[in-house]
């Protein structure tokens, strides 16, 4: 999607969410060429804390700039190549499995593809890497919201806070540990999405070619006849 600078100007100043619902940052600013396409956009994260994004990681919704978590960015376009990539080899050794194109013409692309694939094989080492150390961090994060939403709890039932008190900080607590495992399940998904990608074969759809006619052959049939019958069967 192709972002302008005159659709994008009402978001300056305007909260940023991420896929979760949580709010990241907002607005600042952003960067376009002279056709007037934003390539960038400024994020403040909190206060003094100030990053620029590519627009690649930028969702327009109709309830506001959705900003995707660098994991799931690197991992989308990765899941997007290898996608095509096993659509190439596909379409080529189908194409040479049925004489379509000569043995050169498959050799060189044969070869680009390889070198393609060898090239996503290491990215995807990154990536994979990059989800883990992602989940490892919202596992730990899990584990600190409910130490302390149980330490909330025990106050809470032995007496020492009310009620109004206890609900004003559970709920943010609460909220914080779902998105935080919603996050998790959805790394868990896109890692078990690009290992399939990596381990399914190419598997080439086998045409049966047409059967040629064979030869005439001649079948003598013996009758009461002096003289044999000759038939003709075409095809065998």
């Amino acid at each position: 999607m192709i972002v302008t600078v005159d659709n994008f100007e009402k978001y300056l100043g305007q909260k940023v969410r991420d896929p979760y619902g949580r709010i990241v940052g907002k607005i600042v600013s952003f960067y376009s060429d002279v056709s007037g396409v934003v390539s960038q956009v400024e994020v403040e994260f909190k206060e003094d804390s100030f990053e620029t994004i590519p627009i690649s990681r930028i969702e327009i919704t109709k309830d506001g700039i959705i900003l995707l978590p660098e994991w799931k960015a690197e991992a989308l376009d990765l899941i997007r190549q290898l996608e095509r990539a096993r659509k190439r080899a596909l379409a080529l050794e189908e194409l040479y499995s049925k004489g379509d194109i000569p043995r050169h013409a498959y050799d060189e692309f044969k070869k680009k593809l390889e070198r393609d694939l060898s090239r996503l094989h290491e990215k995807s080492k990154e990536v994979k890497e990059m989800l883990n150390k992602r989940m490892a961090s919202l596992e730990a994060m899990i584990l600190h919201l409910e130490k302390a939403l149980t330490a909330l709890r025990i106050s809470y039932i032995a007496g020492e806070i009310g009620e109004r008190s206890f609900k004003s900080a559970f709920e943010p607590l609460r909220n914080a540990r779902e998105k935080a495992i919603e996050e998790k399940d959805d790394i868990k998904r896109v890692l078990e999405k690009i290992k399939k990608l990596e381990a399914e074969p190419i598997e080439i759809r086998k045409e049966v070619p047409a059967r040629k006619p064979e030869a005439e052959k001649k079948v003598e049939v013996p009758t009461e006849h002096a003289e044999p019958i000759v038939v003709q069967v075409v095809g065998g």
